[in-house]
């Protein structure tokens, strides 16, 4: 699942058109674009919950965030489709050694047929498209004391396991970013 730079720009259309400049990643120490946030604004405590916006990711990074966007790729190797979605927000909870991740997302493309999917993915307008948010949860392999910061091993199950205060506090944030009330502690603990 590759994320990818785009800049964007007004289109003829009315939409936004999305050129795209490089592939990118969130993940790692090196070249990974939520690393220098958390090491940048981590406190020194057990745990950090955070939230960075996707402009916040690339300015830490240094990549200038004014017309650019990250674009996550679903399905880069189905042939003829193309499932692309704007990365907006992501939420991180981390610990000494992990961090789980709850990214959202607005849907450009999904299961789209078209003919070459990777000259598409160049250049597109957004024209018509739905932008509906849609969220992943998944985890890095580094925290506050140390790792890797890469993914956690893929495979044909992946997923994060998330404790009850890492899932309680994706759950309040996921709910306020939808514009509903945030959970009471009674909620909570049900």
């Amino acid at each position: 699942m590759p994320f990818l730079l785009y800049q964007q720009s007004p289109s003829p259309d009315g939409g936004t058109e999305y050129a795209q400049l490089r592939e990118l990643s969130l993940a790692g120490k090196t070249d990974g674009l939520i690393y220098p946030f958390v090491k940048a604004y981590a406190p020194k405590a057990e745990v950090f919950p955070w939230h960075a916006k996707v402009n916040d990711l690339l300015d830490e990074a240094g990549i200038p965030a004014k017309r650019h966007s990250v674009v996550v790729d679903l399905k880069p190797t189905v042939h003829g489709n193309l499932s692309l979605f704007e990365l907006t927000d992501v939420w991180g909870y981390s610990y000494a050694e992990w961090t789980p991740l709850a990214l959202r997302m607005e849907r450009l493309f999904i299961d789209r047929t078209v003919p070459d999917p990777d000259r598409t993915k160049q250049r597109f307008s957004d024209e018509g498209c739905g932008r509906e948010p849609v969220y992943e949860f998944l985890y890095l392999q580094g925290g506050l004391r140390g790792g890797t910061w890469r993914w956690g091993p893929v495979g044909s199950v992946n997923g994060v396991l998330l404790w009850p205060d890492a899932l309680a506090y994706f759950l309040d944030r996921i709910t306020d970013s939808l514009g509903g009330p945030p959970l009471t502690a009674e909620e909570d603990a049900e």
